[in-house]
Protein backbone atom coordinates (compact mmCIF):
# COMPACT_ATOMS: atom_id res chain seq x y z
CA UNK A 1 0.00 0.00 0.00
CA UNK A 2 2.78 2.42 0.87
CA UNK A 3 4.53 1.67 -2.44
CA UNK A 4 1.23 2.20 -4.28
CA UNK A 5 0.77 5.59 -2.60
CA UNK A 6 4.33 6.55 -3.50
CA UNK A 7 3.88 5.62 -7.14
CA UNK A 8 0.53 7.43 -7.31
CA UNK A 9 2.02 10.70 -6.08
CA UNK A 10 4.69 10.48 -8.82
CA UNK A 11 2.26 9.75 -11.65
CA UNK A 12 1.30 12.06 -14.51
CA UNK A 13 -2.36 11.98 -13.40
CA UNK A 14 -1.49 13.13 -9.88
CA UNK A 15 0.67 15.94 -11.24
CA UNK A 16 -2.24 16.99 -13.44
CA UNK A 17 -4.57 16.99 -10.40
CA UNK A 18 -2.14 19.26 -8.57
CA UNK A 19 -1.99 21.66 -11.52
CA UNK A 20 -5.78 22.01 -11.72
CA UNK A 21 -6.13 22.32 -7.95
CA UNK A 22 -8.11 19.17 -7.09
CA UNK A 23 -5.28 17.22 -5.45
CA UNK A 24 -6.16 18.30 -1.86
CA UNK A 25 -9.76 17.13 -2.30
CA UNK A 26 -8.67 13.77 -3.73
CA UNK A 27 -6.11 13.30 -0.94
CA UNK A 28 -8.76 14.03 1.69
CA UNK A 29 -11.20 11.54 0.12
CA UNK A 30 -8.45 8.93 -0.13
CA UNK A 31 -7.51 9.21 3.53
CA UNK A 32 -11.11 9.25 4.76
CA UNK A 33 -11.78 6.10 2.73
CA UNK A 34 -8.59 4.40 3.92
CA UNK A 35 -9.23 5.18 7.59
CA UNK A 36 -12.87 4.10 7.34
CA UNK A 37 -11.85 0.78 5.77
CA UNK A 38 -9.62 0.24 8.80
CA UNK A 39 -12.55 1.12 11.10
CA UNK A 40 -10.71 4.26 12.23
CA UNK A 41 -8.01 2.24 14.00
CA UNK A 42 -4.84 0.29 13.31
CA UNK A 43 -2.81 -2.35 15.11
CA UNK A 44 0.95 -2.38 15.55
CA UNK A 45 3.03 -5.32 16.79
CA UNK A 46 6.43 -5.24 18.46
CA UNK A 47 7.72 -8.61 19.62
CA UNK A 48 4.91 -10.42 21.42
CA UNK A 49 2.89 -7.27 22.07
CA UNK A 50 0.15 -5.99 19.75
CA UNK A 51 -1.37 -2.57 20.40
CA UNK A 52 -4.47 -1.01 18.87
CA UNK A 53 -4.46 2.73 18.16
CA UNK A 54 -7.38 4.96 17.23
CA UNK A 55 -6.71 6.74 13.93
CA UNK A 56 -9.23 9.41 13.04
CA UNK A 57 -6.74 11.41 10.98
CA UNK A 58 -3.89 10.85 8.56
CA UNK A 59 -1.47 12.25 11.16
CA UNK A 60 -2.57 9.71 13.76
CA UNK A 61 -2.39 6.82 11.30
CA UNK A 62 1.12 7.75 10.20
CA UNK A 63 2.33 8.33 13.78
CA UNK A 64 0.98 4.97 14.91
CA UNK A 65 2.14 2.88 11.96
CA UNK A 66 5.59 4.46 11.69
CA UNK A 67 6.08 4.87 15.47
CA UNK A 68 7.80 8.10 14.38
CA UNK A 69 10.83 6.04 13.38
CA UNK A 70 11.37 4.95 16.99
CA UNK A 71 10.61 1.23 16.89
CA UNK A 72 14.18 0.27 17.83
CA UNK A 73 13.98 2.63 20.82
CA UNK A 74 10.71 1.06 21.96
CA UNK A 75 12.18 -2.43 21.50
CA UNK A 76 15.12 -1.50 23.71
CA UNK A 77 12.82 0.09 26.29
CA UNK A 78 10.70 -3.06 26.50
CA UNK A 79 13.77 -5.19 27.23
CA UNK A 80 14.40 -3.01 30.30
CA UNK A 81 10.84 -3.05 31.65
CA UNK A 82 10.16 -5.48 34.50
CA UNK A 83 6.57 -6.53 35.14
CA UNK A 84 6.44 -4.74 38.53
CA UNK A 85 8.06 -1.48 37.38
CA UNK A 86 6.72 2.04 37.78
CA UNK A 87 7.38 3.84 34.50
CA UNK A 88 7.02 7.59 33.88
CA UNK A 89 6.38 8.40 30.21
CA UNK A 90 7.06 12.15 30.09
CA UNK A 91 5.78 13.65 26.86
CA UNK A 92 3.52 10.71 26.06
CA UNK A 93 1.61 12.27 23.14
CA UNK A 94 -1.03 9.71 22.02
CA UNK A 95 0.72 6.77 23.70
CA UNK A 96 2.86 5.01 21.10
CA UNK A 97 5.41 4.19 23.81
CA UNK A 98 3.00 4.13 26.76
CA UNK A 99 0.75 1.39 25.43
CA UNK A 100 3.63 -0.97 24.67
CA UNK A 101 5.16 -0.35 28.09
CA UNK A 102 1.81 -1.10 29.73
CA UNK A 103 1.59 -4.37 27.83
CA UNK A 104 4.87 -5.43 29.46
CA UNK A 105 3.65 -4.78 33.00
CA UNK A 106 1.70 -7.00 35.37
CA UNK A 107 1.74 -5.53 38.87
CA UNK A 108 3.51 -2.36 37.74
CA UNK A 109 2.03 0.86 36.38
CA UNK A 110 2.84 3.42 33.71
CA UNK A 111 2.18 7.11 34.44
CA UNK A 112 1.82 9.09 31.21
CA UNK A 113 2.50 12.84 31.42
CA UNK A 114 0.86 14.80 28.61
CA UNK A 115 -0.11 18.47 29.07
CA UNK A 116 -1.74 18.96 25.65
CA UNK A 117 -5.50 18.39 26.23
CA UNK A 118 -6.33 16.91 22.81
CA UNK A 119 -3.42 14.46 23.03
CA UNK A 120 -4.38 13.55 26.60
CA UNK A 121 -7.90 12.65 25.44
CA UNK A 122 -6.58 10.34 22.74
CA UNK A 123 -3.93 8.96 25.10
CA UNK A 124 -6.61 7.88 27.59
CA UNK A 125 -8.64 6.33 24.78
CA UNK A 126 -5.69 4.32 23.43
CA UNK A 127 -4.69 3.13 26.88
CA UNK A 128 -8.25 2.08 27.74
CA UNK A 129 -8.45 0.01 24.53
CA UNK A 130 -5.30 -1.93 25.40
CA UNK A 131 -4.81 -2.12 29.16
CA UNK A 132 -6.76 -2.61 32.39
CA UNK A 133 -7.32 0.64 34.27
CA UNK A 134 -5.15 -0.54 37.17
CA UNK A 135 -2.07 -0.51 34.95
CA UNK A 136 -2.02 3.12 33.77
CA UNK A 137 -2.75 6.73 34.65
CA UNK A 138 -2.64 9.96 32.65
CA UNK A 139 -1.26 13.06 34.35
CA UNK A 140 -2.35 16.11 32.38
CA UNK A 141 0.55 18.35 33.35
CA UNK A 142 4.09 19.25 32.32
CA UNK A 143 7.19 18.32 34.29
CA UNK A 144 9.99 20.83 34.79
CA UNK A 145 12.34 22.16 37.48
CA UNK A 146 9.76 24.46 39.04
CA UNK A 147 6.20 24.43 40.38
CA UNK A 148 3.17 26.40 39.26
CA UNK A 149 1.91 27.03 35.75
CA UNK A 150 3.44 27.63 32.37
CA UNK A 151 2.43 28.18 28.79
CA UNK A 152 2.60 25.58 26.06
CA UNK A 153 3.55 26.46 22.51
CA UNK A 154 1.05 24.61 20.31
CA UNK A 155 1.86 23.74 16.70
CA UNK A 156 -1.23 21.63 15.99
CA UNK A 157 -4.48 20.98 17.81
CA UNK A 158 -5.65 17.67 16.36
CA UNK A 159 -4.82 14.30 17.91
CA UNK A 160 -1.12 13.48 17.68
CA UNK A 161 -0.37 16.62 15.71
CA UNK A 162 2.52 19.01 16.11
CA UNK A 163 5.27 19.35 18.67
CA UNK A 164 4.32 20.99 21.93
CA UNK A 165 6.75 22.47 24.45
CA UNK A 166 6.81 24.86 27.38
CA UNK A 167 7.58 28.35 26.16
CA UNK A 168 7.52 31.88 27.59
CA UNK A 169 5.36 32.97 24.66
CA UNK A 170 3.10 29.90 24.49
CA UNK A 171 -0.65 30.28 24.12
CA UNK A 172 -2.00 27.46 26.30
CA UNK A 173 -1.72 27.64 30.10
CA UNK A 174 -0.88 24.29 31.74
CA UNK A 175 0.01 23.03 35.21
CA UNK A 176 3.74 22.50 35.82
CA UNK A 177 5.28 20.32 38.55
CA UNK A 178 8.61 18.93 39.65
CA UNK A 179 8.90 15.15 39.57
CA UNK A 180 10.45 15.17 43.05
CA UNK A 181 7.43 17.02 44.50
CA UNK A 182 4.94 14.61 42.95
CA UNK A 183 6.76 11.67 44.51
CA UNK A 184 7.36 13.19 47.93
CA UNK A 185 3.76 14.39 48.19
CA UNK A 186 2.60 10.84 47.46
CA UNK A 187 0.76 11.71 44.26
CA UNK A 188 2.71 9.10 42.31
CA UNK A 189 5.09 6.29 43.32
CA UNK A 190 8.80 6.68 42.65
CA UNK A 191 9.66 5.54 39.11
CA UNK A 192 12.03 2.76 38.15
CA UNK A 193 12.20 3.93 34.53
CA UNK A 194 11.86 7.34 32.87
CA UNK A 195 11.15 7.96 29.21
CA UNK A 196 11.51 11.65 28.32
CA UNK A 197 10.58 13.43 25.07
CA UNK A 198 9.94 17.11 25.78
CA UNK A 199 11.31 18.97 22.76
CA UNK A 200 14.48 20.42 24.27
CA UNK A 201 13.44 20.80 27.92
CA UNK A 202 15.00 17.49 29.00
CA UNK A 203 17.50 18.99 31.46
CA UNK A 204 14.75 20.90 33.27
CA UNK A 205 12.75 17.70 33.67
CA UNK A 206 15.77 15.83 35.03
CA UNK A 207 16.61 18.66 37.42
CA UNK A 208 13.05 18.58 38.70
CA UNK A 209 13.54 15.06 40.04
CA UNK A 210 16.28 16.22 42.41
CA UNK A 211 17.73 13.38 44.48
CA UNK A 212 14.87 11.10 43.39
CA UNK A 213 16.86 10.63 40.20
CA UNK A 214 19.30 8.50 42.22
CA UNK A 215 16.57 5.87 42.62
CA UNK A 216 15.82 5.54 38.90
CA UNK A 217 17.24 2.42 37.20
CA UNK A 218 17.00 3.35 33.49
CA UNK A 219 16.28 6.56 31.58
CA UNK A 220 15.43 6.91 27.89
CA UNK A 221 15.75 10.44 26.51
CA UNK A 222 15.38 12.02 23.10
CA UNK A 223 17.99 14.80 22.92
CA UNK A 224 17.57 17.71 20.48
CA UNK A 225 20.56 19.74 19.31
CA UNK A 226 18.89 23.05 18.43
CA UNK A 227 15.92 22.78 20.79
CA UNK A 228 18.20 22.18 23.77
CA UNK A 229 20.02 25.41 22.92
CA UNK A 230 16.70 27.27 23.08
CA UNK A 231 16.50 26.21 26.74
CA UNK A 232 20.03 27.44 27.43
CA UNK A 233 21.67 24.02 27.50
CA UNK A 234 23.17 21.41 25.18
CA UNK A 235 22.96 17.69 24.59
CA UNK A 236 26.51 17.34 25.99
CA UNK A 237 25.47 19.08 29.22
CA UNK A 238 22.48 16.78 29.59
CA UNK A 239 24.67 13.70 29.14
CA UNK A 240 27.13 15.06 31.72
CA UNK A 241 24.29 15.65 34.16
CA UNK A 242 23.23 12.00 33.85
CA UNK A 243 26.80 10.73 34.26
CA UNK A 244 27.17 12.83 37.42
CA UNK A 245 24.16 10.94 38.79
CA UNK A 246 25.84 7.61 38.13
CA UNK A 247 24.43 6.65 34.75
CA UNK A 248 26.27 5.06 31.85
CA UNK A 249 25.06 6.27 28.46
CA UNK A 250 24.39 4.30 25.31
CA UNK A 251 23.49 6.07 22.08
CA UNK A 252 20.59 4.33 20.34
CA UNK A 253 19.71 6.32 17.24
CA UNK A 254 20.67 9.41 15.27
CA UNK A 255 18.83 11.97 13.20
CA UNK A 256 20.14 15.24 11.83
CA UNK A 257 18.35 17.19 14.57
CA UNK A 258 18.19 14.74 17.48
CA UNK A 259 19.21 11.37 18.91
CA UNK A 260 18.06 8.91 21.58
CA UNK A 261 20.06 7.70 24.54
CA UNK A 262 19.64 4.90 27.05
CA UNK A 263 21.07 5.82 30.45
CA UNK A 264 21.45 2.91 32.84
CA UNK A 265 22.69 3.10 36.40
CA UNK A 266 26.32 2.04 36.72
CA UNK A 267 26.97 -1.20 38.53
CA UNK A 268 29.35 -0.32 41.36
Amino acid sequence: MVDLEHRATRSYLWNFCKRVGVAPVIATLYWHTKLALHFWSTTVTIGCHTVKFATDTRTEYQRATSLVGEQTVIESLLTDVRDSDIVFDIGANIGTHTCFVGKSLRSGRVIAFEPMPTNAIRLRHNLSMNLPASRWEVAELALSNEEGSGTLAVEGKRYGEGKHALSSDGELTVDVSRGESLIEEGRYPAPDILKIDVEGAELRVLEGFGEQLSNVRVIYVELHYDLSAEYGTSTAEIETYLRDYGFEIERLSDRSDAYHIRAIRSQE
